[in-house]
């Protein structure tokens, strides 16, 4: 427990890593091009001012020249990754750590993007498949290389299938291609079990949540689109962390 306490900063500190990674492909930054600095005035922002979380409390959410808004998914993802983490660490053996690792930080990245943007990059989906594909040949998955293709193939198309049928019944078009590939990629990671339970988890949530911000908002004045990609995301996460329990649930 002490040993996982001690992980918590690092954490942290990479949730911060994997905001700034986000913020900059979806806004056609190259990862290493600069130091972080503030969109609105160009300033770069100092060390004290990116401690997380800490840092966007003490400012206000507002940058220390401009105040323009510090946006609230930073404080988010970094608490986010912190809580996914040590999740991981604490519920995987030892020899999925780095593999799921991978898994867990793209799934983050796109969880981000997706909020922010509505878009969900394939740097960290469809770019990252042959790696799911490479780890469970290694042995550093416990799917095997079959399964691994198997849940791409079928991850992608489910989604591609569920989306053309909408299309044809009502005229529009109710999710984008990053969530296939989002899916896809899920299926690389965790085989054809992980896509389905993924996308059950993942549907179930959303809708309770859709359902939720009727209720508070009126139908009338819902105009916004929920992104589905976090869902998606948040589905693979619990799944891997929670495959017995949920499968037991399920079965029994």
């Amino acid at each position: 427990m002490i040993a996982l306490l001690l992980l918590i900063p690092i954490f942290f500190c990479l949730g911060s890593f994997l905001n700034c990674m986000a913020y900059r492909l979806v806004h056609l930054q190259h990862p290493r091009t600069s130091r972080s600095c503030c969109p609105v005035c160009k300033q770069i922002i100092a060390w004290y001012d990116l401690i997380p979380v800490i840092s966007w409390i003490f400012l206000r959410a507002r940058c220390r020249r401009c105040a323009a808004p510090i946006s609230f998914l930073y404080p988010l993802i970094e608490l986010l990754t912190v809580i996914i983490f040590l999740g991981l660490i604490y519920k995987i053996p030892m020899e999925y750590l780095f593999g799921y690792g991978i898994f867990f930080a793209a799934l983050i990245i796109s969880i981000r993007t997706d909020l922010e943007t509505m878009l969900i990059s394939r740097f960290v989906t469809l770019c990252l498949i042959p790696i799911g594909f490479m780890l469970s040949l290694l042995g550093l998955l416990p799917i095997h290389f079959s399964q691994a293709l198997l849940g791409t193939i079928f991850g992608y198309f489910i989604l591609w299938g569920i989306a053309k049928m909408f299309y044809l019944l009502t005229g529009k078009h109710g999710m984008g291609e990053g969530d296939y590939d989002l899916l896809a990629f899920i299926g690389s990671f965790t085989g054809v079990v992980g896509v389905w339970l993924s996308l059950l988890l993942g549907s179930v949530v959303g809708s309770i949540v859709g359902i939720l911000l009727i209720a508070w908002s009126g139908k009338k004045q819902m105009t916004q689109p929920i992104p589905f990609g976090p869902f998606l995301a948040g589905g693979a996460i619990l799944y891997v962390l929670f495959q017995t329990q949920i499968t037991s649930f399920l079965l029994y």
